[in-house]
């Protein structure tokens, strides 16, 4: 008896020892660990109530009692380490109050609010604490495919079988059953942080044990390949290029959504899908395009929105789109110009949104949008370039051309009707040859900037947005005098016999020059996008010869219709052309600066007519309408002056008429 006694209370001592040994990684991780670690498993744990609250309750009523009182207990449990740790905020870290963020997920989980009311809470808190610890959303640096599917082997695949399905004996033993990778329940909802997070930290209640002693490496590794068990598809070429911080934090539903909006026929989206899990994460691909330049550094603003750092958010959002948008922007034009737009609008909503103060989770919105608009630009570039054919390349050379051009080729028009009118003819030359020094101007940029220098988006918006404004300059200083006038013909003869012949000629040639070159500076640009997608350079030229007529058209048209024209109306419709042509210019201008992050940008609830150089911020609509106001004032003031414009020398003043 005393033998059996013996025997049975070292059986006792060994079960013990093993319990502890078992339980101790679950110990370490609820005690005495440093408070970063702590946040990390507080992060998890708000991940895990936002994910899987919707499978408790529904409608206010809970589905799922088991699964509602494991939200309540993980809940219980996150309230403590948020006590624990609110005292180690850094003090560098933004003020939060972690408990009531953490209170304010409990509130709503005790009275059953919808899930996305509670998705939405959990995101905010776990926003906060990701930003006040500097905690990582994605691996340092790209995972290993193949050490992820050794650690899977090694560790998982008894529970989790090999293929992920949670079909195993052992499986069948276990309550609640180990996860089925390829459950769309689960899997839709799985992300690569999730995963890692629930390999460090382990699932309370469940087998799922933390693996502590997998490094951050390591366990970066295994959730990138459990994401991608159930993508069987051969991968799709010609993906849209994501960061790699978004694929580790982005579901499989959230990306098939954003492909079906780009544009991604439903028949590849699994196919692409394939891709973006099975090859994407574990190749540098942001090298391979500008617009995963822009989408990486998107991801470092959203970073430093979470840490409070809104001025290093602000300069990434401007990098974003002068070094990964603007490369592509004349490209992306000759396809879809929409897109443009709706890209250009983007950004400087942002760039709004951080000047009115918005909350970390109200921009990470407004990112999300920009990187979809992304994905849909990048979408486009790919099939854009898979049209590429002689006539189409043709096409959009001509286009290009006729699209820059054609406001310079209004003005000198105008111009040279001005010039006719106001006795210059002489002087028509003039504006001939500051069009056409812009011209070859714009072509020495084009070679130079093949073969010396690269011009970055910054240069870009720059350059655009100076000459813009110089042309706005000398517009308003040739134009404005001429709207300010109310007796054209006497106005005409003032100028005749009191303008110097070499002031005219310096307008004249100012004007054409300045425009003519702001719109060939932007055609270079649109022919090195055009000629880097592999298009035909015979197509390009024979399109740009096309387009070159149909502008020498646009300008004869428009000076012989001046012959026949009273040359009073005509006059007054140059003049109002010019002044018209200084408003878009100066809109055109301003936004090109506010792009480089030269000029503050404050935006307005109104879409975008880039066509007409409305952009809506308060900068370039208060620009705008102080022009209006001036020309509405000329207007005024022809009305109720009695005479306009000072007579020829030797006349009398003739009275006012009504």
């Amino acid at each position: 008896m005393i033998v059996i006694f013996a025997r049975l209370r070292s059986l006792v001592a060994l079960l013990a020892a093993a319990l502890v040994l078992v339980t101790a990684p679950l110990a370490r991780a609820d005690y005495g660990d440093p408070p970063e670690v702590e946040a990390q498993r507080l992060v998890h744990v708000l991940g895990y109530v936002g994910a899987d609250y919707g499978g408790a309750v529904d409608h206010g009523a809970i589905t799922n009692q088991g699964e509602y009182d494991e939200q309540l207990s993980l809940l219980d449990d996150g309230a403590k380490i948020a006590g624990r740790i609110q005292p180690a905020l850094p003090a560098d870290a933004p003020r939060v109050d972690l408990p009531s963020l953490v209170g304010k997920v409990r509130t709503l989980v005790d009275k059953k609010a919808p899930a996305s009311e509670v998705t939405a809470a959990t995101l905010d808190a776990r926003t906060a604490i990701l930003g006040a610890f500097r905690l990582a959303e994605a691996p340092a640096a790209a995972p290993n495919a193949e050490r992820g599917r050794a650690i899977f082997q090694k560790h998982c695949t008894e529970c989790h079988g090999e293929q992920g399905r949670g079909d195993t004996p052992k499986a069948a033993t276990l309550n609640p059953r180990p996860a089925n990778f390829w459950d769309p329940d689960v899997a839709d909802g799985m992300t690569p942080f999730r995963v890692a997070s629930t390999v460090r930290f382990g699932v309370q209640g469940t087998a799922m044990v933390p693996f502590s002693q997998l490094s951050e490496a390591e366990r970066w590794d295994v959730a990138f390949y459990v994401v991608s068990l159930r993508h069987t598809e051969a991968p799709a070429d010609g993906s849209p290029t994501y960061a790699l911080g978004e694929l580790a934090t982005r579901p499989d539903a959230s990306l098939r959504e954003e492909l079906l909006s780009a544009g991604i026929p439903q028949d590849r989206v699994s196919a692409t899908l394939a891709d973006l899990r099975k090859r994407a994460p574990y190749e540098d691909r942001a090298a391979r395009s500008p617009l995963a330049l822009a989408r990486a550094k998107l991801d470092r603003a959203r970073v430093a929105l979470q840490r409070g750092d809104r001025e290093g958010a602000k300069g990434q959002i401007i990098d974003s789109y002068l070094e990964g948008v603007e490369p592509v922007e004349a490209q992306l034009k000759s396809m879809d110009a929409g897109v443009v737009a709706r890209i250009e609008d983007h950004y400087m909503g942002l760039r709004a949104a951080l000047d009115r103060g918005e909350t970390p989770a109200e921009l990470n919105a407004s990112i999300s949008r920009t990187l979809a608009e992304l994905t849909a630009a990048e979408s486009r570039l790919k099939e854009g370039a898979k049209r590429t054919s002689f006539v189409s390349t043709a096409i959009s050379s001509g286009g290009i051309v006729v699209r820059e051009g054609v406001e310079a080729a209004l003005l000198v028009a105008a111009l040279l009707g001005l010039a006719a009118q106001a006795g210059h003819a002489d002087k028509k030359r003039y504006v001939h040859a500051g069009w056409a020094v812009a011209i070859v101007l714009g072509m020495l940029t084009f070679l130079l900037s093949l073969r010396l220098v690269t011009i970055s988006g910054a240069k870009r918006e720059l350059i655009e947005g100076i000459t813009a404004l110089l042309a706005t300059a000398v517009l308003f200083y040739v134009s404005y005098s001429l709207l300010a006038k109310r007796e054209v013909q006497r106005w005409m003869r003032f100028l005749k016999e009191h303008i110097s012949p070499r002031k005219a000629a310096l307008s004249l040639f100012g004007v054409s020059f300045l425009a003519a070159y702001r719109e060939a500076f932007e055609t270079v640009l649109f022919y090195q996008a055009l000629l880097a997608s592999d298009a035909s350079s015979l197509a390009a030229v024979v399109g740009a010869a096309v387009g070159a007529v149909v502008l020498v058209i646009i300008v004869s048209a428009y000076t012989r219709a001046g012959r026949f024209a009273p040359p009073q109306v005509f006059f007054r419709i140059s003049s109002y052309l010019l002044y018209g042509l200084a408003v878009v210019f100066i809109g055109q201008g301003l936004s090109a600066l506010q792009m480089a992050g030269v000029v503050p940008a404050h935006r307005v609830g109104l879409p975008s007519v880039p066509v007409v150089g409305f952009y809506p911020t308060l900068e370039t609509i208060t620009a705008q309408l102080i022009l209006l106001a001036l020309a509405v004032g000329a207007y005024v003031w022809n009305k109720r002056s009695p005479a306009a414009g000072p007579p020829p020398r030797g006349a009398t003043p003739a009275p006012a008429k009504g």
